[in-house]
């Protein structure tokens, strides 16, 4: 949206059936998406995603070479952007997703990305030259992984997300501290509301209304909340703990409850995110409802959290903005965008 609003021509390639609901050209590109389960290896998960990257190479290439883009972006998983830039010679920046992946799942990654460059015959292309590209950090320093970085050449991005919608009427809730749910399905949205509904709490439930009945004056059930309508006003998140949640919420300093599903959880909640947040594993709906009976009290009570989520805002803010990196991509030495 930066890129556009500074005149740039921009186009979004994305599986089939998707669109980015943003009114920017849509490029359909390879199968509909096929679910994705965060577990398994990291070799398993390189393997999820370049699996299908051969038939997104398919439908790429023949139309980046018709269009001749200056840049191309594309994020950590996907290995379909590099071999497009070195088809088309633009210039190739990677937008992270989180934390950068480990160097582990880098070499997973490789081998795939080696395939996809000789099956299209770009063999003056090596597979380090994509480790030298730009790479967009948008997760705050204190956040990052230790030990040997995929790509050293960084910027960094502040976190945001684009706001859809309108928050339904937020009437006069009647208790100190609000609290904004983000369940990643139906089954543990049941589950915050049973914890919830009937605590000294107000429930801001990112859920389909119709799928519950009527709520007491604390708790507000609507698809979507913006975040720039809810977030200043909440005390802490509940979600699964994916950036695109996480990253945001810190934004506004929000200390976190994670329900994670991820085979490594730790079975108890844990302070984890440098202190930002509790993590608990939720393998059932019980384990969910049980986890947000325990833990979000602590979260809310402890000041701690809220220091230690404050200080990553404080990250979050020093970040450049969307707007300051698309200025460095096309005018420090970058190709300009179309």
């Amino acid at each position: 949206m930066a890129a556009r609003a500074a005149g740039h021509h921009v186009v979004i390639a994305t599986g089939a059936g998707l669109t980015t609901g943003l009114g920017l050209e849509t490029w359909p590109i390879g199968a509909a998406n096929a679910p994705f389960s965060r577990g398994g290896t990291a070799a398993e998960r390189a393997a999820f995603f370049a699996s299908s990257a051969a038939r997104r190479t398919e439908d790429l290439l023949p139309r980046a070479e018709a269009w001749r883009p200056d840049l191309i972006v594309s994020d950590t998983a996907e290995v379909a952007g590099a071999v497009a830039a070195a088809a088309t010679g633009a210039r190739h920046v990677v937008h992270g997703l989180g934390i950068m992946p480990p160097m582990v799942l880098w070499n997973a990654y490789a081998l795939h990305l080696d395939g996809l460059l000789a099956r299209w015959g770009l063999l003056s292309t090596s597979v380090d030259a994509a480790r030298d590209v730009t790479y967009l950090d948008v997760c705050p320093p204190t956040l990052r992984r230790q030990g040997e970085r995929i790509w050293t050449n960084t910027l960094d991005l502040r976190p945001t997300t684009v706001s859809r919608g309108t928050a339904p009427p937020m009437r006069a809730l009647p208790h100190r501290n609000t609290v904004l749910a983000r369940p990643q399905s139906p089954a543990d949205a049941a589950a915050i509301l049973s914890a919830l509904r009937n605590q000294p709490i107000n429930l801001l439930l990112e859920a389909d209304p119709s799928s519950f009945g009527p709520q007491p004056a604390n708790v507000l059930i609507a698809t979507n909340f913006p975040d720039a309508e809810v977030l200043p006003h909440c005390a802490a998140l509940i979600s699964s703990g994916g950036p695109g949640v996480l990253l945001p919420a810190l934004g506004h300093g929000l200390p976190q409850l994670i329900l994670s599903t991820e085979p490594t959880a730790p079975p108890e909640g844990e302070i984890t995110h440098a202190g930002a947040a509790l993590t608990a594993a939720t393998p059932v709906p019980a384990a969910a409802e049980q986890a947000v009976r325990t833990h979000l009290p602590r979260l809310v009570e402890d000041p701690d959290f809220a220091s230690a989520a404050a200080w990553i805002q404080v990250e979050i803010a020093a970040m450049s903005s969307p707007e300051a990196i698309v200025r460095a991509l096309t005018t420090e030495g970058v190709p300009a965008l179309r």
